[in-house]
């Protein structure tokens, strides 16, 4: 966590994927670009070299869906890689609104559409121990805000008051939102 300025704060929060609210939306276009990549490109040298394979056309979707899969599996794996799986927020806190900036996208949040900020702490199949912590900011007329601890937070098995998530929510609570 680093303090920039008065009302200003850098957190690091969990930068899963599948987190996202279009993780569907962005998983099915990037495979039906591929599936549809590879039609075009056997069409076109079909036509240019006048290839007439019976195989070739009987086993084409079967190998366009599963190179769609690996393409779109190995596009994730190296996201989650080079991130780590970890993304820096920063939050700031203006007079009537926070402003929250995650990968150079600003998202401005005024504070009479937000209802709560809650924080849980998640026990699930993966988690089976203390230290993954998720808080969301529940909001009148739109998508609610989740953030979650990092996994290297999670490793640790720190307590809520620990990570840096806290310092979010405490941030939160100092200006006046309703934390529960």
């Amino acid at each position: 966590m680093d303090k920039t300025a008065e009302n200003e704060y850098r957190v690091t929060v969990n930068n899963s994927i599948f987190h996202t609210k279009l993780r569907g939306t962005h998983v099915v276009i990037l495979f039906i670009a591929c599936f549809a990549a590879q039609f075009s490109i056997y069409a076109v040298t079909q036509k240019m070299f006048n290839i007439q394979n019976y195989y070739v056309e009987e086993y084409l979707p079967e190998a366009a869906f599963i190179i769609a899969l690996l393409v779109v599996c190995i596009y994730y794996y190296i996201v989650d890689r080079r991130t780590n799986g970890v993304m820096q927020m920063t939050i700031h806190f203006l007079d009537t609104s926070m402003e929250i900036c995650i990968k150079g996208k600003k998202s401005i949040v005024k504070y009479n559409d937000i209802v709560e900020v809650s924080k849980i702490m998640v026990i699930d199949r993966i988690h089976t121990e203390k230290g993954c912590y998720r808080m969301k900011i529940k909001c009148h007329g739109r998508t609610s805000l989740e953030f979650e601890t990092t996994e290297q937070e999670y490793d640790k098995h720190l307590d809520f008051e620990e990570t840096e998530l806290y310092v979010f929510y405490n941030a939160c609570r100092k200006n006046g939102l309703k934390c529960c």
